[in-house]
């Protein structure tokens, strides 16, 4: 389901956030920016760690770490933590409005949308004097054949 993603629009957002919280541009921010747009599903701090050391682009792991708390804040990620694992997180700007299934056996996440989910989050807010900004809803679930799933963890 993944869409594409500005990265200048993005870049623009980020340095306009870092100037207004008067934190500096860096390299090494925009590297792992850059390297965030360019994966297409969810990523944990460790992983993308990982996928930025083995590529040229060495940064470290606490540069990684501040990097995606900065792009939280300002909006151009979310975090999940899905099902007590560690945080995950993906660009805002990918997928909209989303939700997700997630495998309490493989842990693979299948994000979807439904109509049906928003009308009951306006009904909700409205019924209780709210203004609805936006959702996050997990269901968690099985596979069909949990044994046999080719998502299965090792």
């Amino acid at each position: 389901m993944p869409n594409t993603v500005d990265l200048e629009s993005l870049k623009s957002q980020f340095a306009d956030y870092l100037r207004h919280k008067k934190y500096r541009t860096t390299t090494e921010r925009t590297i792992v920016l850059e390297k965030i747009a360019e994966l297409d599903r969810h990523f944990s701090a460790d992983e993308l760690y990982m996928t930025m050391n083995a590529d040229v682009n060495r940064v470290s792991r606490a540069t990684i770490y501040s990097t995606l708390d900065l792009l939280t804040q300002c909006g151009i990620l979310v975090k999940h933590r899905f099902q007590g694992e560690s945080a995950h997180f993906e660009l805002t700007s990918r997928l909209p409005n989303h939700d997700h299934l997630i495998c309490t056996e493989c842990g693979r996440v299948v994000e979807f949308r439904n109509e049906a989910i928003d009308d009951i989050r306006d009904s909700v807010a409205e019924q209780l004097g709210f203004k609805p900004i936006s959702h996050s809803l997990q269901i968690f679930a099985v596979c069909h054949d949990p044994l046999n799933c080719e998502h299965n963890r090792p």
